[in-house]
């Protein structure tokens, strides 16, 4: 009897030793507080991360997967604390984050060092994953757009069809970074700005940047400014309406409401998003139904769910918290099944960019919706 009651209790510890090892927490990072438009990154992207869970643990997942979510407040500070929280306080073997670039740059170095894989998103600098792919191994990934990939496309299109392109920008850090690389990049294709205007974050206001654009005749105006409905508020004053294309924050339902409908008509953008696909348009009819009114920003939804299924798929053939294994997962996952342009096969041991430059492409506000631009 005593030995049936010690085998019977050592298959209880096992059976609670296993159950341990079965729950794995997943940190996220994102801009949920501060300005309207990080929140609108921020809250868009976790919206599909956390359907993408609900998704894996309905398909009979294995291991319980929690989130631990914090509000980095786009403060690149509060970043970098709380990728030290989730590291030394919540053990998470892997994290996805964030909106701003300027804060996945100050807290991916924190992830690397410590040696656990980081699935940046929906920052879009361009170096955030290219600064660490020669460290062996790199643990920083990236599943969202990249600025040189939209920019390229923009400026391939933008220079064929206009002769005179002008760009209006912020001065923060990424709009100053955006700035110089489309003046390279127009450079490099023969061709130059005849206006550029640069704006404070905080302005209100940018009639005097776009009258500048206006007597410049810019038929084209970039937009890399992150108060995307300001260039649009000029224009009827101004008597000026030039073809506005810019950062993929353009194609957020909230511009749509606080620009108008006809105003934003025929708008152009970077977009990994082709919503006449069918899948992505199931996705988005279900996104509706899951969040109501709270959903306003399909690419970025499906970017998250993207994200969060890769994650969460290496999680499950891991089968527990151990982040070297998860980061060989991530590189190594292929069969994916993206809502997003983001291929079966996103990542390689040179390229932790879930988007190439081919599976990105613009899109265009035409009647209320965000379709892909036809060239």
């Amino acid at each position: 009897m005593k030995v049936q009651s010690k085998l019977m209790f050592g298959a209880s510890l096992l059976a609670i030793a296993c159950a341990a090892a079965a729950q794995v927490k997943v940190g996220v990072i994102q801009g949920l507080s501060g300005p309207p438009a990080i929140v609108d990154f921020g809250e868009s992207y976790l919206q599909g991360i956390r359907l993408a869970l609900k998704d894996h643990q309905a398909a009979g997942a294995k291991v319980k997967i929690e989130l631990q979510v914090y509000d980095d407040e786009a403060n690149p500070q509060r970043a970098v604390a709380l990728a030290q929280r989730l590291l030394q306080s919540d053990n998470v073997p892997v994290a996805i984050g964030t909106v701003s670039s300027g804060n996945v740059l100050a807290m991916a170095p924190v992830f690397q060092k410590a040696g656990v894989p980081l699935m940046a998103g929906p920052s879009i600098a361009t170096q955030i994953t290219t600064q660490f792919i020669n460290e062996k191994p790199s643990q920083i990934f990236r599943c969202s757009m990249v600025e040189k990939f939209q920019i390229d496309g923009m400026l391939d299109w933008g220079v064929k069809k206009f002769k005179k392109i002008g760009l209006v920008h912020s001065t923060t850090g990424y709009g100053n970074f955006a700035a110089k690389e489309i003046q390279e990049a127009l450079k490099a294709r023969g061709a130059t700005l005849v206006a550029i205007e640069a704006a404070a974050p905080g302005v209100n206001d940018l009639t005097p940047q776009m009258v500048k654009m206006r007597d410049a005749g810019a038929e084209l105006v970039l937009n890399f400014h992150e108060s995307f409905e300001l260039v649009y508020r000029p224009m009827a004053r101004l008597n000026y309406r030039p073809v506005v294309a810019g950062n993929w924050g353009l194609s957020s339902m909230k511009v749509l409401e606080i620009v108008g409908k006809e105003a934003i008509e025929g708008t152009v953008m970077g977009q990994a998003l082709d919503i006449a696909n069918p899948r992505a348009k199931a996705f988005d009819e279900r996104m509706k139904r899951e969040y109501g009114n709270a959903y306003r920003w399909p690419v970025l939804a499906a970017l998250g769910y993207d994200a969060g299924q890769i994650v969460f798929k290496a999680v499950e053939k891991v089968g527990k918290a151990d982040p070297a294994a998860i980061r060989d997962a991530i590189e190594s996952i292929d069969g994916v099944q993206a809502i997003s342009a983001t291929p079966a096969k996103p990542f390689s041991a040179n390229d932790h960019e879930c988007l190439d430059r081919e599976n990105v492409f613009l899109g265009v506000w035409k009647n209320g919706a965000v379709v892909k631009l036809a060239q």
